[in-house]
């Protein structure tokens, strides 16, 4: 829009209306006060100085893209209800829209849609500008006079265009100073938010800007802290021992900042402290013209610290002198310590397994065993108590170690290491064997009698049958029937024998492949004189479909003993037991019951218990059903027992079938 040519007169007329807008806007850059406080004085002036009837200050908000009255002078009701306007809508909105000053007059041609505005507000001429500056939309100013006065003129239309201009620059202007407060006060917020001092120091080592921390810290106020040099505020010996003049000086000429030091100052009224400090060159173009320093009170830090490495050493002698083995573990597996416990017992420096995975370390039968053990700890998973045997400085020994293993978290909950403590049970073995060979020993003194009644029969027809061969010597068929009559007799005798030794001697079979049915039939050949002497009927259920097993033949053969010479026991005046087996899921069942006295209720929590025993002091040990339940753990079984006092007793076991303990058990196999 050219600027239209002014008469003289017209010039005098807006000289002081200028003068009077120039001393509005220099108060909002001088007082840096936003121009919308100055509104009403602005907008009277324009009035005043156009002759206009009404006017209004719209502000632009862009978020919402609407326009808003901020001021206004004389406006008809029909407008002061409608303050709101989006744009595009009504005068306001389309030149808030097009951002093109635009006037309204009756003889000068409009837009249909907005002269219908005119009509319905009794608007003779109308001014609408946008406050516009570098293509960004501030507002709009409105100016309109009543029908019947006289129509703006284009000189109106130039001088509210400029009154315009100038608002929307007064506006950015202000916005630019209100961002800027806001940005020095969110500095301000964070400097003195943060738990360090900080001091800014100009090249005459003078205190520039200083945090509320600073003068907390050195209990002074900022009245006796800014411009005034480093020397005012540390003492001379401390400057001395920090060297911090010196340092300072070295920055602001290197321009490389002092990656820092530690001192320890005492501070009136807060003790002995101690301070990390660093220095920061501030740059302006190539060279430093300020140098930020740092100051940090790291005296609780160092106390906790020294309070952490303590406990840390605690730890680390209860670990090393635990009498169990202690081996912590990353989430893979790897081996990350290895305690002395753990030296001592596999004969392996903790040097030599570092960084090691574990599963190397370990009976290599046992390595799905392990692996799947890690897996699960790595998920989260809780596991139980796992017997795992560990190699040693010796390929040809193994140790059997019991396992207890556990996930080490972060805060977040996530599986960040695994710790293994483990217990050596070679010696406990030991004495469980000679718990176990004691045991039999015992069951050995219950069966003698049966087992010398058993062999005086086939001793009696030998005898017998040889004193009939020496007597008749001329029979032919007499000698040949005593002849067989004396070998039938004999092999009946070695079998006795033999069930006898292979019962007595200490198991030395590894776990192998087997058919329960034949370990059960041996141990019914075994103990048949002791069923018939005691008048007990001995019923067998055997599934036919019962899978093989992995187990010990001579350790399960104890079982079974136990549990029928147990059933025997109960059943002084006779009776019957049931031997059934079944399948259950991937597990085989043996049920061993019977019809005798059966056991009281308040026993049955601890028929397993070491040493305990109803019977009578002297007619039994009360280890028999604690080795039972040894041995089925062992095989990786679970027993059970379920009685009613008069109406029998029956024992129900569980062993995995050979699949399973082929993935999950581990057994090595012959």
């Amino acid at each position: 829009m050219q600027q239209p040519v002014f008469s003289p007169d017209t010039a005098r007329i807006w000289q002081p209306t200028l003068a009077s807008l120039f001393d509005l806007w220099q108060h909002v850059l001088q007082d840096r006060r936003s121009p919308n406080s100055l509104g009403r004085a602005l907008l009277t002036v324009v009035a005043e100085a156009t002759r206009a009837a009404w006017a209004s200050l719209m502000a632009f908000d862009p978020e919402r893209g609407h326009l808003q009255i901020t001021e206004a002078i004389g406006l008809p009701e029909t407008i002061v209800q409608n303050t709101c306007v989006a744009l595009g809508e009504g005068i306001a909105g389309w030149v808030a829209l097009h951002r093109q000053p635009l006037l309204l007059s009756p003889d000068r041609p409009a837009p249909p849609h907005l002269v219908v505005h005119l009509r319905r507000d009794a608007i003779g001429s109308a001014l609408c500008v946008p406050m516009v500056s570098d293509g960004e939309l501030y507002g709009v100013l409105n100016l309109a006079r009543r029908e019947g006065e006289a129509p703006f003129t284009e000189e109106d239309l130039w001088f509210a265009a400029l009154v315009a201009e100038r608002q929307a620059l007064a506006l950015k202007t202000a916005r630019l100073y209100a961002e800027l407060a806001h940005r020095e006060r969110f500095m301000e917020r964070i400097m003195e938010s943060l738990p360090i001092s900080l001091v800014v120091l100009n090249r005459r080592l003078q205190v520039v800007l200083a945090n509320q921390n600073f003068f907390l810290k050195l209990r002074r106020n900022p009245v006796q802290t800014i411009g005034r040099t480093i020397k005012h505020l540390f003492p001379a010996v401390l400057l001395q021992y920090m060297r911090l003049e010196e340092r300072i000086k070295d920055v602001f000429a290197s321009g490389a900042p002092f990656d820092g030091a530690k001192v320890a100052y005492t501070a009136p009224g807060l003790g002995k402290r101690n301070y990390f400090y660093r220095l920061v060159p501030l740059k302006q173009g190539p060279g430093v013209d300020h140098v930020l320093l740092l100051i940090e009170d790291v005296t609780e830090r160092e106390k906790l610290g020294e309070e952490v490495r303590r406990i840390e050493r605690h730890l680390a002698g209860v670990v090393n002198q635990a009498s169990d083995l202690v081996v912590s573990l990353t989430p893979d597996g790897n081996i990350i310590t290895w305690n002395p416990a753990a030296e001592q017992v596999s004969g392996l420096r903790a040097e030599q397994v570092s960084g090691e995975p574990f599963v190397k370390l370990c009976a290599p039968d046992q390595h799905w065993t392990v692996q799947d053990l890690l897996r699960r700890l790595a998920a989260g998973e809780t596991v139980k108590e796992t017997e795992i045997s560990l190699l040693s400085d010796d390929p040809r020994n193994l140790i059997t170690v019991a396992w207890n293993c556990s996930a080490m978290r972060d805060d977040a909950g996530k599986v960040v290491g695994i710790i293994a403590v483990g217990r050596d049970l070679t010696e406990r073995q030991r004495l469980e064997a000679q718990v176990v060979q004691a045991a039999k020993m015992a069951s050995l003194g219950v069966m003698a009698g049966g087992i010398a009644h058993e062999l005086r029969n086939p001793l009696a027809v030998i005898q017998t049958n040889a004193q009939l061969l020496e007597e008749y010597q001329d029979s032919p068929e007499l000698t040949r029937q005593c002849l067989q009559h004396i070998v039938a007799s004999t092999r009946r005798a070695a079998l006795i024998i033999e069930n006898l030794l292979k019962f007595a001697r200490p198991p030395q079979d590894r776990y192998r492949l087997l058919n329960v049915h034949e370990v059960l039939e041996e141990t019914f050949a075994l103990l048949i004189n002791q069923l018939l002497m005691a008048k007990v009927d001995l019923e067998r259920a055997f599934a036919p479909d019962v899978p093989m097993i992995y187990g010990n033949p001579v350790l399960l053969q104890q079982v079974f003993t136990n549990l029928i010479l147990n059933a025997l026991a109960a059943m002084p005046r006779g009776g019957r037991i049931t031997v059934t087996t079944r399948n259950v899921g991937e597990q085989i069942e043996i049920q061993v019951c019977d019809t005798g006295l059966g056991i009281a209720p308040e026993h049955l929590s601890h028929i397993f218990d070491p040493f305990f025993t109803t019977r009578p002091v002297g007619m039994g040990t009360g280890l028999g059903l604690s080795i039972t339940y040894s041995i089925v753990q062992q095989h990786h079984g679970h027993i059970s027992v379920e009685s009613q006092p008069g109406r029998g007793t029956c024992f129900s076991i569980r062993l995995p079938a050979a699949v399973v303990c082929q993935e999950r058990c581990g057994f090595a196999t012959e």
